[in-house]
């Protein structure tokens, strides 16, 4: 058997496991309940019955795996593997995930953020093939991000480089999560969106959005817009368009600060196909440069939900070989 790579995603729902070589094949994937309620160890045990799974369904032993790679929810520091507090992941505090999964596969262990490991993914394995220079977008209830510059991950010193959602795009503009106003999230996020619907409805009550949400608007669903927007209505489209424009403008900054050759979009808004895409393309094209906007391509990702666990895996074997280089 020829080495091999252990990719984990580890989610606060379910963990997923894929093994995969370092030529890019997948070669087996698992995915089961994180069991996250139940503490540190039950994840431990999870993770662990995962791989061992994977393992076993393509007769993988340790001694075939080069390294296994953990993409998990920060805040952490990346360079020992230990996680501190991640709010999906109850009970862990201070939590050394790479010391730990090492002791228990036999093998060494890498961990990274999530939404990096995502972006690597991308890079290494699906739409940002044959770039050297990308930026992911993770567009769902909040905006996430990675970068990676000439093959490497964009992690900052510690660790919290690539929070593309934090760009901030107004001046006291709506509260965002973290904390601050204006942010690039509170505009270009599934909640952003609903926002802006929600905002502007009363100024159009013939919307299919007011049947849609029978009158109350409070309980209005990017699914909702999205519903109406497929049928042509007006005002759905029309929060399309701004939640594009908005994504464009934070967009375009990115490519005047890094001039990437992609701009990888995932998430369930991208399913809107050119929706999103034409007036995202089209804010991104009148907020830079001309030269960088002109080279870089605003595509849709290509792994949807294998994006963390395959770069999960392509991170850990660029750790690897960088680490045993020479």
């Amino acid at each position: 058997m020829s080495k091999v790579i252990i990719g984990v995603d580890l989610g606060g729902t379910n963990v997923k496991t894929a093994i995969v070589t370092p030529d890019k094949e997948v070669l087996s994937k698992d995915s089961r309940p994180t069991h996250a309620g139940e503490g540190p160890v039950a994840v431990f045990e999870a993770m662990e019955a995962s791989a061992r799974d994977a393992m076993q369904a393509v007769d993988v032993t340790p001694e075939d795996v080069l390294a296994a790679g953990f993409g998990a929810p920060g805040p952490m520091n990346w360079r020992t593997g230990v996680v501190y507090s991640p709010p999906n992941l109850p009970g862990w505090k201070d939590v050394p995930l790479a010391d730990e999964m090492a002791k228990r596969l036999g093998v060494p262990c890498y961990v990274d953020n999530d939404a990096n490991v995502a972006c690597y993914g991308e890079y290494w394995l699906g739409a940002g093939q044959g770039t050297e220079s990308m930026v992911v977008l993770t567009l769902g209830t909040g905006v996430g991000g990675g970068i990676v510059v000439f093959g490497r991950l964009l992690r900052g010193i510690d660790g919290t480089a690539a929070e593309l959602g934090h760009l901030k795009v107004q001046r006291d503009g709506r509260a965002c999560g973290c904390g601050n106003r204006g942010c690039l999230e509170a505009y270009a996020s599934v909640t952003g969106m609903v926002k802006t619907a929600v905002e502007n409805l009363a100024k159009y009550p013939d919307s299919k959005l007011n049947l849609l949400c029978d009158g109350r608007p409070d309980t209005i669903t990017g699914k909702m817009i999205s519903d109406a927007a497929g049928e042509g209505d007006a005002f759905a489209r029309w929060v399309f368009q701004e939640t594009a424009t908005w994504l464009g403008i934070g967009i375009g900054s990115l490519i005047n600060m890094q001039n990437p050759e992609k701009v990888v979009l995932c998430g369930g808004m991208i399913a809107a196909g050119d929706l999103l895409f034409k007036p995202v393309r089209e804010a991104v094209r009148a907020n830079c440069f001309e030269v960088p906007g002109n080279r870089c391509e605003i595509v849709p990702a290509g792994l949807g939900g294998d994006a963390g666990v395959i770069g999960s895996a392509g991170c850990a074997l660029d750790r690897y070989q960088r680490e045993n280089a020479g």
